[in-house]
């Protein structure tokens, strides 16, 4: 039996989906039950980018949602496009080793992951 809180929240999909406050969600995330798995998809990562290039988030948060979502051993990478969103969330958590998150480098990663998205449906078309 999967115990959910008296809310019905799941922590590890409010925290992919970016569903509240981030810190919240980071806090929940650590210390909830131990929660079933979930898939990080590139529906995620775009969603996460756009609060950025919005300016619903900063650059800054973006980096410790991107940190929250890698080290949490509960979120797996969905496997069809496990290299792509793997290099997303690496390069995000850890801009130190590649560059600062700017806006500009959030609207390179959703041409790129819409890009990847949009030829997943013309493939479907086919």
């Amino acid at each position: 039996m999967g115990n959910m809180d008296a809310n019905g929240s799941r922590p590890l999909e409010d925290l992919v989906q970016w569903n509240g406050e981030l810190s919240g969600l980071i806090r929940n995330a650590r210390h909830g039950q131990p929660a079933s798995a979930v898939t990080f998809r590139r529906g995620h990562a775009v969603a996460a980018a756009e609060r950025v290039t919005t300016r619903l988030a900063s650059p800054g948060q973006l980096v410790d949602w991107a940190q929250a979502v890698h080290f949490e051993d509960q979120v797996h990478v969905d496997e069809g496009h496990q290299d792509l969103l793997t290099q997303f969330l690496v390069e995000i958590s850890t801009p130190e080793l590649f560059e600062p998150v700017t806006h500009e480098v959030c609207q390179r990663w959703l041409r790129i992951l819409r890009t990847s998205m949009a030829s997943d449906a013309e493939a479907a078309e086919c």
